[in-house]
C-alpha cells in the first residue's frame, strides 16, 4: 500500500480531521477571536464540513481559516495531496504535471502549488527593497525540459526567475513555465515592495512590471550601461 492510499487523502471528513489534529492537538481554537473553551462543532446535512462555531465571540470558522487552504474552493483531501506530491518530490514538479496528476485545470494547479511554495519559503517572507532599495530581477536558463530535443538558443531549458536584494544580499528564485511578463509579473508584485528601485534588463518582458515601482532602472547588455526605463 503507499502513502498515497491513506485515507485523508481520497476522503473529505478523513482530510478535516487529520488537519484539524495537526493543527490544534488541543482541541479546536477559535480562528477570530483565540477561544479554546466555548467552542463547538456545528451538525446538520447542509452545514459546511468541519464548521465550528464559537460562543464567546459568535463566529463560525473551519481549520482552513488562516492558513494556505482559505478562500479556496479546492477540496481538502486534493490540497493534501498536492502538498505530498510538491514536498515529495526531488526536483520539483510543476503545474502542469500537477494539474495532469490531479485531474485539475492548469490555473487550479498553479494556485495550489503557488500557496504550498509560498508556505514552504524559508527565511524571512518580507518583500524586498523595503524603504527604497535595489532589487535586481532577471531570469535565466538551466537544464533540460523533459522530452524537449536540444536546440539552439534556450528553447529547450527550464527557465528560473531570480530576485536579489541589494541591501541584504538575499536573494529568491523561482520555476516559471515560461519567462514572459504575464508569469512573471504576479511574483515580483507579490516579492517586492512598491517604494523598491527596480532594476532588470531591458527585455520588454519588463516594461509593464517596472511601472508598478517608484523607479525602474534596466541594464543594456550589449553596452553595459544604465539606461531609464519607461
Amino acid at each position: 500500500m503507499s502513502n498515497l492510499s491513506a485515507r485523508h487523502f481520497h476522503d473529505e471528513d478523513a482530510a478535516f480531521s487529520y488537519v484539524e489534529a495537526s493543527l490544534w492537538p488541543n482541541g479546536p481554537v477559535c480562528s477570530h477571536c483565540g477561544e479554546k473553551v466555548r467552542v463547538g462543532r456545528m451538525g446538520g446535512s447542509a452545514t459546511r464540513k468541519g464548521l465550528h462555531k464559537c460562543y464567546a465571540c459568535r463566529k463560525q470558522f473551519t481549520v482552513r481559516q488562516g492558513t494556505i487552504f482559505e478562500s479556496s474552493h479546492v477540496p481538502l483531501h486534493v490540497w493534501l495531496q498536492a502538498i505530498y506530491l510538491i514536498s515529495g518530490s526531488k526536483k520539483g514538479i510543476s503545474s502542469h504535471q500537477l494539474a495532469r496528476t490531479l485531474d485539475l485545470t492548469v490555473k487550479t494547479a498553479w494556485f495550489l502549488s503557488h500557496r504550498i511554495r509560498e508556505a514552504m519559503r524559508e527565511g524571512d517572507l518580507a518583500p524586498f527593497g523595503q524603504g527604497g532599495g535595489a532589487v535586481e530581477v532577471d531570469e535565466t536558463y538551466i537544464g533540460r525540459k523533459k522530452g524537449m530535443p536540444i536546440r539552439g538558443a534556450y528553447h529547450h531549458k527550464m527557465a528560473v526567475l531570480g530576485l536579489v536584494d541589494r541591501e541584504s544580499g538575499r536573494a529568491r528564485l523561482f520555476h516559471v513555465e515560461q519567462a514572459s511578463g504575464r508569469n512573471i509579473q504576479p511574483i515580483v508584485l507579490e516579492n517586492l515592495s512598491r517604494e523598491a528601485r527596480l532594476m532588470t534588463d531591458e527585455s520588454y518582458i519588463y516594461r509593464g512590471i517596472g511601472r508598478q515601482f517608484a523607479e525602474h532602472s534596466s541594464v543594456m547588455h550589449t553596452t553595459k550601461s544604465m539606461c531609464a526605463g519607461t
